[in-house]
């Protein structure tokens, strides 16, 4: 079971997560640290662009889930989502 887990916890290694807006409750974002930009005001980077967002732009955050492995088609919806990433992989398995 998947569930929310506070900011104060979320991973800082670079990797994607999903978080919950504090301005926007009702809205997720895929975001992930930048440890580039760690010293910066606004250390979040969104996937959809390259908008940065302060530390405490976020409420909540979880994990992506495993994804699903349906036969030949498996890496296809991994492949839409890397492209949309701008190259970067989705973390599986955490």
């Amino acid at each position: 079971m998947w569930s929310w887990r506070i900011m104060d916890r979320a991973p800082r290694d670079g990797r994607w997560i999903i978080a919950i807006n504090r301005r926007e409750p009702d809205r997720r974002a895929v975001i992930r640290w930048d440890p580039r930009n760690s010293s910066d005001s606004e250390p979040w980077r969104v996937a959809s662009c390259d908008h940065g967002y302060a530390s405490d732009a976020f409420t909540d955050w979880m994990p992506f889930p495993p994804w699903p492995a349906q036969g030949e088609h498996a890496d296809a919806g991994q492949s839409e989502i890397q492209a949309a990433l701008g190259g970067e992989t989705v973390p599986t398995g955490l």
